[in-house]
């Protein structure tokens, strides 16, 4: 038998084999999980990555919103204002629940208000001429006593008539002026001369054929007064209304029954206007309903002939501003005494409820207008004020001279329609007793309102459209977008989260 000697039979034993195969199991493994880890790392970012991208259009859709779109939610769920649950499941976000909230951050519960208070005196408007002057060509006179031509005060030949001192002037009439033709004449102006040299009654007076004769005139208006001229260089105009008469007549003058000097009336003009805008101021006869304009004085509410009359006042331009929820702290209507007066009289004052008062037109407007039945389309304050003023003195103007009528200006004022510079109307009315009060028409009744307005400092325009207590548009929102998901054994959570100011996006 051959032996080789000096050689090693080669080869791995069975350790050998079996260290290697678990050597090599092992590196699989590692090579498997990092594969895996690897693989489940890219899927959790592209699911992030997907959640984010819903998340943050979300929030971009609202700021793309005009401010005053934008929606608050609702304090009670948290203001939330979207779920959109159904769009993250669409990308594979398991459960998902998505949602955006907007919530105000610059909310002011009760804003900050300051009240502002105003005072406006307002006069009523007690002129009536308004229309044209017509000329007059001539003067003629039935009496033989009347010129002084250096008396006439604007140095107008045309339209004139003068006086001179006439002796015992009483039932003596003026110098006539002749218009050149019968036209119809709304006022006469007369121009006193001096005080003390008027007349306590005088009328008016007209005809068409020959003005040298005293016979043959028609009367106009009677009654009236110089209402007492002022001590003082000048024209002292008073304007007389005759528009209640509708006949043309060419020849006007002055009757004067009683002067107020016992020898002397001057006058230094005579001037004629024809058809303006009636003024303001009117007193309403009680026993035709006939307007008068322009009396010497407002007569409350006896006034002879005319009975128990009406008075109507429309003051311009009143300032209260009901965009403010204005209170009217204090109005009064106030007058000027004409007389003494201590006599029992009971009135009432009323206004009439329009968002801006119309011109007093036509037989017994101020009555109807002040009254509840709207027959004419206008319809008095459901607010009226009983007044029983107390004596008057001539001259008078204070308290006992006013009436308050602070009800009656807030519910005309509160009207939807009323705005600041309406012109608002005031009648006084009687009611019983057997006495009066005169009132001066110049100087005129004057309307004393004094108010307050609130005024927001909050900036903004806040709302609460909803009722829930919150602001509905502040100045500054918080919008926030979140998802929430399950993914790889977790619950995941992406949000993103921005401020919305008026004007942009802000911090």
């Amino acid at each position: 038998m051959l032996v080789l000697k000096g050689r090693k039979q080669s080869g791995f034993t069975l350790v050998e084999v079996l260290s290697s195969i678990l050597l090599v199991s092992v590196l699989l493994s590692v090579m498997i999980t990092v594969v895996q880890n690897a693989a489940s790392l890219n899927a959790k970012t592209n699911l992030r990555s997907e959640a984010g991208s819903l998340a943050f259009q979300k929030v971009q859709n609202y700021i793309n919103l005009d401010y005053d779109s934008v929606p608050i939610g609702d304090d009670v769920t948290f203001y939330e204002v979207e779920d959109f649950s159904t769009e993250a499941e669409a990308l594979n976000l398991r459960n998902a629940s998505a949602k955006v909230y907007i919530e105000p951050e610059s909310e002011i519960s009760t804003p900050t208000v300051i009240t502002e208070t105003y005072t406006q005196s307002i006069s009523a408007d007690t002129a009536f001429v308004d229309g044209a002057e017509i000329d007059s060509v001539d003067r003629d006179d039935a009496t033989g006593d009347w010129y002084r031509t250096w008396r006439i005060r604007d140095n107008n030949y045309s339209n004139y008539t003068y006086s001179r001192f006439a002796p015992s002037p009483d039932n003596l009439a003026s110098p006539s002026i002749d218009l050149g033709s019968s036209q119809t004449v709304d006022t006469i102006r007369v121009n006193w001369t001096l005080c003390g040299y008027g007349a306590n009654n005088f009328r008016i007076e007209a005809k068409d054929s020959n003005p040298t004769s005293n016979s043959g005139w028609t009367t106009i208006v009677s009654g009236l007064s110089d209402n007492g001229i002022p001590c003082s260089f000048g024209n002292h105009p008073q304007d007389i209304d005759v528009s209640s008469n509708s006949t043309p007549y060419r020849h006007w003058r002055l009757f004067f029954v009683d002067s107020e000097h016992s020898d002397y009336a001057v006058i230094s003009e005579l001037e004629a206007f024809s058809a303006g805008s009636p003024g303001d101021t009117v007193e309403q006869s009680g026993t035709n309903g006939s307007l008068n304009f322009s009396s010497a004085d407002l007569d409350m509410t006896e006034n002879g002939s005319n009975g128990q009359q009406s008075i109507g006042m429309i003051f311009k331009g009143v300032n209260v501003n009901n965009d403010n929820s204005p209170t009217i702290t204090n109005a009064y209507l106030s007058f000027v005494a004409d007389e003494s007066d201590s006599g029992t009289v009971n009135l009432i004052v009323r206004g009439v409820n329009e968002d801006n008062a119309v011109p007093w037109v036509g037989n017994y407007i101020v009555d109807n207008a002040t009254d509840y039945d709207n027959s004419d389309g206008l319809t008095g304050t459901i607010n009226e004020v009983s007044w029983s003023p107390p004596a008057w003195s001539t001259g008078e103007n204070g308290p006992d001279t006013r009436v308050t009528v602070t009800n009656i200006v807030q519910e005309i004022i509160d009207r939807p329609g009323w705005d600041a510079g309406n012109d608002l109307a005031l009648a006084v009315l009687y009611d019983s007793g057997s006495d009066r009060r005169v009132a001066e028409r110049y100087p005129a009744p004057q309307l004393v309102v004094e108010w307050s307005e609130d005024v927001s400092t909050t900036p903004g325009d806040y709302v609460d459209d909803d009722s829930d207590g919150d602001v509905d548009n502040p100045t500054l929102l918080r919008v926030t977008s979140v998802i929430e998901y399950d993914a790889f054994g977790e619950r995941h959570k992406v949000e993103y989260s921005t401020f919305i100011r008026k004007f942009g996006i802000g911090d």
